[in-house]
């Protein structure tokens, strides 16, 4: 009776509710769909066929079709007539305006990077901070002839590079959690820290000294030195500029020195960059922990 009583409460969904419901998610399945798009022009070397791009986004071909239009349409993709064939357009490729706060601090932090590049030997890129992601805004490759890579999205454990834990080090211990879960963490190499208590100890050590160092804990044969990019004001770091080579050329005795002059470079950009200024709103950090 109470299931027959529950039955006869419950009131049907008026039907242009549910229409709005199925319009809503076929409007993100497309958006998604569209992204896939541009995800696999902007990562092609050469322009694709229709075929190739439906192949590669695992679409069927009449899907691609009508997406390709719609974001040629929109700037995201140019179609070469007389190869019909699709390629990247320059909303995909230059999404933001020459003279948004972060393009501009790329063009401000350009001599300071090579500079560093020039008194370590080493790779040195720049790092900003976008809510708890890492976008690389630069980086100029080292000496060396096996320099590391960086790509814009640094997707690398945050447990296990000098940038992760430069984030993780000023996050309160709940926040932190919620990024990295309780452990323990995953291996990624015979150095990577994977206990909780050994791992909170480090960051701690990070937080104190003003910089962060993983030497084999991601790739077994990189090595990485970060210092944070931090306004007075900020309780958190905005990012960070970050030296890195292999662990031959940048040895342990070594370390000082490549940190002295990060440390350097990110005072330089600091008090010369005015982007910074503007950039400071939209990274701003959370809560002191």
């Amino acid at each position: 009776m109470k299931q027959d009583s529950a039955r006869a409460q419950r009131k049907p969904i008026p039907s242009g509710k549910r229409a709005a419901a199925g319009e809503e998610t076929a409007a993100v399945g497309s958006l998604s769909r569209g992204l896939q798009i541009v995800d696999v022009l902007t990562s092609a070397q050469n322009c694709l066929t229709l075929s190739e791009v439906a192949a590669q986004t695992g679409l069927d071909t009449s899907t691609t079709l009508r997406l390709l239009h719609s974001l040629s349409e929109r700037g995201y993709v140019v179609r070469d007539d007389s190869k019909k064939r699709y390629l990247a357009g320059p909303r995909a490729l230059s999404p933001l305006p020459l003279f948004h706060p972060l393009t501009t601090f790329r063009r401000e932090a350009e001599p300071v990077l090579r500079s560093l590049v020039q008194r370590t030997g080493q790779t040195c890129a720049l790092v900003i901070f976008v809510g708890n992601e890492r976008l690389v805004v630069d980086f100029f490759r080292g000496n060396e002839p096996l320099s590391p890579y960086y790509d814009t999205w640094l997707r690398t454990p945050l447990h296990g590079t000098a940038s992760g834990k430069l984030l993780l080090a000023w996050l309160p211990a709940a926040e932190r959690e919620l990024l990295i879960g309780t452990g323990p963490y995953e291996a990624h190499t015979e150095a990577t820290i994977t206990d909780p208590a050994i791992l909170s100890a480090q960051l701690e050590i990070v937080f104190r000294q003003g910089h962060a160092v993983a030497r084999g804990e991601a790739f077994p044969d990189f090595v990485a030195i970060a210092a944070p990019l931090m306004m007075p004001v900020h309780s958190r770091p905005m990012g960070c500029v970050i030296v890195s080579s292999t662990r031959e050329m940048l040895p342990q005795k070594d370390e000082a020195e490549s940190i002295t002059s990060a440390k350097a470079a990110v005072a330089l950009l600091m008090n010369t960059s005015p982007s910074l200024q503007v950039l400071k709103h939209w990274t701003a950090r959370g809560e002191r922990r």
